[in-house]
């Protein structure tokens, strides 16, 4: 099904180490494939904060949004975001410049495991499944320490390991053996009052799947959550906006009668109609 109004509530610009285009580009695009709006929510990755020089970085993507606000506020919703990677890694960095500047929206991820390796970096097909269990639970423990945290709005890519685990180089690997501390996730992101994200960047790949399946979405819901968003984890213009009527479809088949996005880090609805 197509839905009329779609906001992207991921989407990075070349402020981001991975990003291509600038918000101005990113904006004309969204405003071309009849987006009603996008979160700009560029990087800013605790464990590498020094070194990829995220403050300089977040300031030029916060300077990009109000620029391009003045130039399609009449046209596009332009939420000012930021996509905060392990935020656990240093707290007092995180809180001070999530505090030091008007965001509508902060997104937490976590993208490595707690030895330092980047979930992307691992060829599974040479571990055995004891190593990936370990590997696994692992990580939703650091999860579960972040989602704890309360400076953020959007918990992002909650089953991020399935892009990398069930890839050609390894045979299938299921990682419901970690649903207990998943389900422990989801009922804290519930009772706080944070959002679960579904993110269509995985539909594009190896997997061919739209992150989280839908029984996680099912969880969240019957644990008590409410809010949703969707975000095309976009790099470029390319991607931007890709597959968000498959996300917000995915949703509603959770049970969901909308999705949000986020203004002054509060949450705002659109019906799924």
């Amino acid at each position: 099904m197509y839905y009329q109004k779609r906001f992207d509530g991921h989407v990075h610009s070349d402020c981001s180490p991975r990003g291509v285009h600038p918000i101005m580009s990113l904006c004309e695009q969204a405003i071309n494939r009849g987006l009603f709006g996008m979160a700009i929510t560029d990087c800013c990755d605790c464990d590498r904060f020094d070194e990829m020089q995220f403050s300089e970085r977040v300031r030029e993507s916060v300077y990009g949004v109000y620029k391009a606000r003045s130039v399609f506020e009449d046209s596009l919703v332009i939420s000012n975001g930021i996509e905060v990677g392990q935020p656990l890694d240093n707290i007092g960095k995180a809180d001070k410049i999530i505090n030091g500047t008007h965001f509508d929206v902060v997104l937490a991820s976590v993208k490595k495991y707690p030895d330092g390796r980047k979930l992307s970096d691992i060829n599974y097909s040479e571990l055995s499944e004891n190593e990936i269990f370990r590997l696994l639970e692992s990580y939703y423990k650091i999860l579960l320490e972040t989602s704890k945290w309360d400076n953020f709005d959007v918990l992002s890519q909650l089953t991020l390991p399935m892009r990398y685990v069930n890839s050609e180089s390894a045979p299938y690997f299921s990682i419901r053996h970690c649903d207990d501390i998943i389900e422990e996730i989801l009922k804290k992101l519930a009772e706080n009052g944070k959002a679960l994200e579904v993110n269509t960047s995985a539909l594009r790949g190896k997997l061919n799947m739209i992150l989280p399946p839908v029984r996680y979405l099912r969880m969240f819901r019957e644990l008590g959550g409410e809010f949703v968003t969707v975000g095309s984890g976009s790099h470029s213009c390319g991607s931007l906006g890709a597959d968000l009527s498959e996300g917000i479809s995915l949703v509603h088949e959770a049970g969901f009668d909308s999705y949000c996005y986020f203004e002054d880090r509060k949450p705002v609805f659109i019906n799924i109609e």
